[in-house]
């Protein structure tokens, strides 16, 4: 069984997305005996990208960059993206290609299957997140991910897993890491070779575990209150664009 995460993100091409450089996230990750590893950085379809164009710079640069650092620690580090579309955002697992070729949330069907589509945190009440959509275009998902970021008493996972039952869609654990301490905190166990191709098979075909536990309340709260606040500056950053503009 392989340790893996297929969701995280460094500060390599968005400087507000986190405070460490990519190869502190590989060292993190290698501490913690990972055998493979996403750095899924953003591309926005949306007016974000439309705002910030930190958002629409190619967003493989970081893989491309580090996978070799990644190499000499012993993680496999897999080429990945977090799209964004008005629908929700959506991680795209061995993309190769032209992201512009897939425009819309629809367009992912003619992906090739080579592609492994999760939908990240879908039911995390914040305006990126798909909610609704995740059950309107389950068809266009191969697992849906489990984050990282709950307590027993608030646990919006939960629904993710109803509909992962629901569709028979394998549940992935993930960090989703914006701080180094959340890598480790909720990973998946695939039952494959040490490969892209075989993870992605074996993730597509269910040989998955979740391996997870909720966070102590401290880092909780404080995880929810810098994306409150994460949001907020977002929110005066898009306003001040704006006003640029007229």
């Amino acid at each position: 069984m392989l340790k893996v995460d297929f969701h995280s993100h460094t500060n390599y091409i968005q400087k507000y997305e986190t405070s460490y450089f990519p190869k502190e996230l590989i060292d993190r990750a290698a501490l913690l005996g990972f055998d493979a590893f996403c750095i899924s950085e953003h591309y926005a379809l949306t007016r974000l990208g439309d705002l910030f164009k930190e958002y629409r710079k190619y967003p493989f640069s970081t893989y491309e960059d580090f996978k070799d650092y990644a190499k000499q620690k012993g993680i496999l580090l897999i080429r990945s993206v977090e799209m964004r579309y008005p629908e929700g955002e959506v991680l795209l697992i061995n993309f190769h290609g032209d992201l512009k070729d897939y425009p819309t949330l629809k367009s992912l069907k003619n992906l090739p299957k080579s592609v492994l589509v999760i939908a990240p945190h879908p039911y995390f009440k914040r305006g990126f997140c798909l909610d609704k959509n995740l059950e309107k275009n389950i068809q266009m998902f191969d697992a849906i991910e489990y984050c990282h970021n709950y307590i027993n008493a608030l646990n919006l996972n939960r629904e993710a897993v109803k509909i992962g039952k629901k569709y028979e869609k394998p549940i992935v654990g993930t960090s989703d890491a914006h701080y180094l301490f959340q890598v480790g905190t909720t990973y998946t166990l695939v039952d494959a070779d040490k490969n892209i191709e075989s993870i992605v098979k074996a993730v597509k075909n269910g040989k998955v575990k979740l391996m997870s536990k909720p966070l102590p309340l401290h880092l909780f709260a404080f995880i929810t209150l810098g994306s409150v606040w994460k949001t907020a500056v977002g929110g005066i950053r898009i306003a001040y664009r704006k006003l640029l503009k007229k």
